[in-house]
């Protein structure tokens, strides 16, 4: 099992990092990032060096979340929480719609027969906590800057509806599940796990959301004076909204993420000049990389502990 921990861990440091070396050759606008760099002043060095700060900050909201959902079935304090978050990034980066993220965080759990398809869950419902968070934060810009045109108002309806719909229909799933009996003890204890979560613990889900969310916003933000670009301050936060509402509802994978991030700046901020969309798209890249790459760098200096015996 200890050597099994270490060849994954192998072949996923070896895929991120040759997926991040391919990014990195077929990066086509580097122009611009040179142009970034050398026109900035004091002032925009220190909102850069700022949101490069709050990056470990971003990674401590996920692994209080982490913790907290976890707790039942893996106890841990919040060092260990942020290990296995930023090793969860490295298996994120190298699978489809980071489906991977979860699981890699679960590989570190020190138990044998760990419960890495509750965890995994967990994991699920604490991101669609995110995703709430998102969206509602979200719709009022899209309600301001969407109005004329009815197929994005159908679009955004039936994305409202369709999370609001699962979600009041997820614990009476659940609890009919529930009473079933059923042969496999994973399946039990997760049905288990995911019915026992109360009002608190969906708040502080949401809670714990809300501080990260404010977080990305910050970062944006400063990523975005940084490339110059300095709006009036309702427009500037409809706009940071609205974009993290659509790079989050737009289905992705990691080979395109970059270019759907690249995509959405173009859409949003054109109207405010070329200039403005050039460097929004920079920013864009730069933030990225930040919250990406970086945690990508710490999750492989992560080593897998050796298990101890189930308790």
């Amino acid at each position: 099992m200890k050597n099994g921990k270490r060849i994954l861990n192998i072949i996923l440091i070896v895929l991120a990092y040759g997926y991040l070396g391919y990014k990195i050759v077929t990066y086509d606008n580097y122009a611009g990032l040179v142009e970034q760099f050398s026109s900035a002043g004091v002032w925009q060095w220190l909102c850069f060096a700022g949101c490069v700060l709050l990056f470990p900050v971003n990674k401590l909201c996920e692994a209080w979340k982490w913790r907290y959902l976890v707790r039942g079935i893996e106890p841990m304090g919040l060092w260990e929480a942020q290990r296995q978050v930023y090793y969860g990034t490295i298996a994120g980066f190298v699978t489809p719609y980071k489906l991977g993220e979860y699981p890699g965080r679960a590989m570190l759990f020190r138990r044998t027969g760990d419960h890495w398809l509750t965890a995994t869950c967990l994991g699920m419902i604490g991101g669609y906590a995110m995703t709430v968070v998102i969206v509602l934060c979200g719709v009022p810009a899209a309600l301001q800057q969407l109005t004329s045109d009815r197929s994005l108002w159908w679009s955004m309806g039936l994305i409202i509806g369709g999370g609001l719909t699962a979600t009041a229909a997820l614990p009476a799933l659940m609890r009919r599940l529930q009473k079933r009996r059923w042969k496999s003890e994973k399946t039990q204890q997760l049905i288990d796990s995911i019915v026992a979560l109360s009002v608190r613990d969906v708040m502080v889900l949401i809670g714990i959301s809300v501080v990260r969310y404010g977080v990305f916003l910050l970062q944006l933000l400063l990523v975005l004076l940084f490339c110059h670009i300095e709006l009036p301050p309702q427009q500037m936060l409809g706009t940071m909204t609205l974009y993290y509402l659509l790079i989050t509802v737009t289905p992705n994978v990691p080979a395109a993420e970059v270019a759907v991030r690249g995509a959405w700046a173009v859409v949003l901020f054109e109207p405010f000049g070329a200039d403005v969309t050039a460097a929004a798209v920079t920013a864009t890249l730069l933030l990225w990389a930040v919250n990406t790459i970086l945690p990508l760098v710490v999750g492989s200096m992560v080593k897998p502990k050796e298990n101890r015996p189930r308790e």
